[in-house]
C-alpha cells in the first residue's frame, strides 16, 4: 500500500481539475491512501472525500512570477513547500505536483540531498513509441551535460528500466549522427564508457528521427536537447491528428470514413496518447517526486498518480541511489 501526497495548487488548472481527478483515483484504488495539500480557502468548498483521502490546508501561496532561487532562503507557506517538507520527513511515500520544474528543483535542493554524481536532479519521462513506451532523460532539468553527468543519467535510467524490464535495457545516446566520430566530445567520451557497461545492451548513437521507432528502452541526452525533441514530437503529433480530424469532418464522405475508421484507429490513438505517459520522475535525490504536466487534465493527472505508486512499490529511489553509488567503481574497473 502506498501513501501519496498531491499538490492541488500547481499547474494551469489547479484544484478545478486536480481535485476531481484525485478523488476518482482514490475511489478506484482503495488499497492506497492520499493527502491533499491546498489552501485553507479550498477546505470550505471541499466535496465529501473517500475514506482513504484527507485534506491538509496551507496558509500561504507562492507569488506569481517567483524566481525559484528565492525558495532556497524563503518560506511562503504554500502547498508545494509544505508537501516537499513533509516528504523529506518521510511522512508519505511519494509526492505528485503540477508545479513547474524550477520550483520543484529548488525545493528538492532545499529539503533533500542530491547525489554527488549529479549536479542537480534529472527529469525522467516515459515516451510513447511505435511499440512500447521508452524512458528518456534528461528532459528539461539541465541545459547541458558533461560526460560525467550523462553517465549519471544513464545510471538513473538503468536503475528504473532494469527493474521494469527484467533484462538488460537497450540504451542509446541521442546524437546528431550515428557515426562514432559525430557529436560533442562529452557525448563521445560517455559513449566510450557506456560501451563497456556489462548490464546494458548498448546500441551506440541514435538520431532524433529514430527515437520513436520502438527499438530502444532508454535514451540519454541533456535536458535542453531532450526537451526540444519531446516538445517537437508532441507538436507534430497534434498537427497530424488535427489535420486528420479536419479531413474526416469537413464533408459527408469524410464523416462516413471517420465512423468506419474509428474502431480500427482507437488502439493506435490510445498507444500514442501522451496523457497515458504523463508523470516524470525528478530523480537523483532521496525523495520520490513525480512532475505532472502543467496542463494535465483528469486522465493525465491520474496517470501521474499511477506513476507515483509504481515508483514507490518498485523502490526506484533506493535503486537509483545504489546505481549512482556504483559509478566510481565502474570507472575504476574500466566497465
Amino acid at each position: 500500500m502506498a501513501v501519496l501526497a498531491i499538490d492541488l495548487e500547481g499547474g494551469d488548472f489547479g484544484p478545478s481539475h486536480l481535485l476531481p481527478a484525485s478523488i476518482r483515483f482514490f475511489q478506484n484504488h482503495p488499497q492506497h491512501s492520499g493527502i491533499l495539500f491546498g489552501t485553507s480557502i479550498l477546505r470550505t468548498a471541499l466535496p465529501t472525500l473517500p475514506i482513504n483521502l484527507r485534506f491538509e490546508s496551507c496558509t500561504g501561496a507562492l507569488p506569481s512570477n517567483l524566481n525559484p532561487g528565492r525558495l532556497l532562503r524563503n518560506d511562503y507557506g504554500s502547498s508545494i513547500e509544505q508537501a516537499v517538507s513533509q516528504l523529506s520527513q518521510q511522512r508519505f511515500d511519494a509526492l505528485v505536483s503540477s508545479e513547474h520544474t524550477g520550483i520543484l528543483m529548488a525545493l528538492l535542493h532545499r529539503h533533500g540531498h542530491v547525489h554527488t554524481a549529479l549536479d542537480r536532479p534529472v527529469l525522467v519521462s516515459w515516451v510513447p513509441t511505435s511499440k512500447d513506451a521508452m524512458l528518456m532523460l534528461d528532459l528539461g532539468a539541465s541545459f547541458s551535460a558533461t560526460a560525467k553527468q550523462l553517465l549519471g543519467f544513464a545510471a538513473v535510467g538503468v536503475a528504473i528500466a532494469s527493474g521494469q524490464l527484467g533484462r538488460k535495457p537497450r540504451l542509446a545516446l541521442l546524437n546528431l549522427g550515428v557515426e562514432p566520430n559525430k557529436g560533442p566530445h562529452s557525448i563521445r567520451q560517455a559513449a566510450e564508457q557506456l560501451a563497456r557497461w556489462p548490464d546494458i545492451d548498448y546500441r551506440g548513437f541514435v538520431e532524433a528521427g529514430d527515437v520513436f521507432r520502438g527499438n530502444l528502452d532508454l535514451v540519454i541526452t541533456d535536458g535542453f536537447t531532450g526537451n526540444a525533441v519531446i516538445k517537437a514530437a508532441e507538436g507534430t503529433l497534434d498537427l497530424t491528428l488535427g489535420a486528420i480530424r479536419h479531413a474526416l469532418s469537413r464533408d459527408v464522405t469524410g464523416k462516413i470514413l471517420g465512423r468506419l475508421l474509428r474502431h480500427r484507429l482507437r488502439p493506435v490513438m490510445r498507444q500514442l496518447d501522451p496523457r497515458r505517459s504523463n508523470g516524470a520522475l525528478l530523480a537523483g535525490t532521496d525523495m520520490t517526486l513525480i512532475k505532472s504536466h502543467g496542463d494535465a487534465t483528469g486522465a493525465a493527472f491520474q496517470a501521474a498518480l499511477n506513476r507515483a505508486i509504481e515508483a514507490s512499490e518498485g523502490a526506484w529511489c533506493p535503486s537509483i541511489q545504489a546505481q549512482l553509488d556504483a559509478l566510481p567503481e565502474r570507472s575504476v574497473a574500466g566497465v
